[in-house]
């Protein structure tokens, strides 16, 4: 993450948060709220106003009548998305005298439990909305509609993690059926801004068997978090043959990410596999992948 005066750039997605939107962006939950940007801002051809969309929200610049000033709203999708689960209206005698539940009656539904816990944590109905539904199934886990957002919970997750935010931001842009255009990550203004945060490799070899006696070529891509090539990633290749295992030094990636080498072997027993791992780092960061090939003859 770099900011400059025409906003704050972020690496993850290689998208711009608008200078007019950092400050409603920080105020609002931030990243655990409305996650990455995934487009800059743009004029919306619908409405006219500048939006930008995050991972789980849009923001829109608007024209408040009272000050004749330009305002920053929350695009309510949570109440474009909750459907008829809103006519599933919570009975308030029924939960009046639980703790672990809260009726609200401006929109007839209640919160409990988990969501209830993150919904107060995170700042309640001045960041979230009210909630348009009670909590219900979809698409096999729980979830519950709040005015601005939908709540999931994952309990497969750490404690801390089990209650997220939904990616409705996404999905309504899906929905508006945008140009992908929009999406597509870009380079910041200063280059020394831009940051590899994840790699994602592939790995291939060009035999998928071999000889007992034979040469295997393996390649390597490796791209980042945005799907950029990465260029002089370091790359080391340990290839497990059944009797050792060799570990060999690929060259640095060149400006389209991609590096290989030749293994040279002899005598193999027909029938092995031969497993690779290998190993990727550029800068601090660290990952690994894996193939295979099969000795045959």
């Amino acid at each position: 993450m770099a900011q400059s005066l025409s906003g704050r750039y972020y690496s993850e997605t290689g998208h711009t948060l608008d200078a007019e939107f950092v400050e409603y962006f920080d105020n609002h939950g931030g990243l655990g709220i409305l996650g990455f940007p995934i487009t800059d801002a743009f004029v919306d051809y619908w409405t006219g106003l500048v939006i930008q969309y995050t991972q789980n929200g849009r923001m829109e610049l608007f024209p408040d009548p009272a000050s004749d000033e330009m305002q920053v709203r929350l695009k309510e999708l949570g109440i474009l998305f909750v459907g008829d689960r809103a006519l599933d209206v919570a009975d308030p005698l029924s939960i009046k005298s639980s703790a672990d539940c809260e009726f609200y009656s401006l929109t007839g539904h209640s919160i409990c439990f988990m969501f209830l816990d993150f919904y107060h944590e995170h700042g309640g109905p001045e960041l979230f909305g009210y909630p348009v539904s009670e909590f219900t199934i979809e698409n096999d886990r729980l979830v519950q509609y709040f005015q601005g957002f939908r709540l999931d919970w994952y309990p497969e997750n750490p404690p801390a993690q089990q209650v997220l935010v939904a990616p409705l931001g996404r999905v309504h842009f899906e929905v508006m059926d945008y140009n992908d255009d929009l999406l597509r990550p870009k380079a910041p203004s200063n280059a020394l801004m831009y940051e590899v945060v994840e790699l994602q490799p592939h790995a291939s070899v060009a035999k998928p068997i071999t000889g007992s006696s034979d040469t295997q070529r393996v390649y390597v891509v490796v791209r980042d978090q945005n799907l950029l090539p990465v260029s002089s990633a370091a790359v080391t290749l340990v290839a497990n043959f059944p009797d050792e295992a060799r570990t060999l030094v690929f060259p640095p990636t060149d400006e389209a990410g991609v590096t290989q080498l030749e293994i040279e072997f002899e005598g193999q027993t027909p029938g092995a596999q031969v497993n690779l791992e290998i190993y990727i780092s550029s800068g601090t960061v660290l990952t690994r992948t894996s193939d295979s090939f099969r000795i045959w003859w």
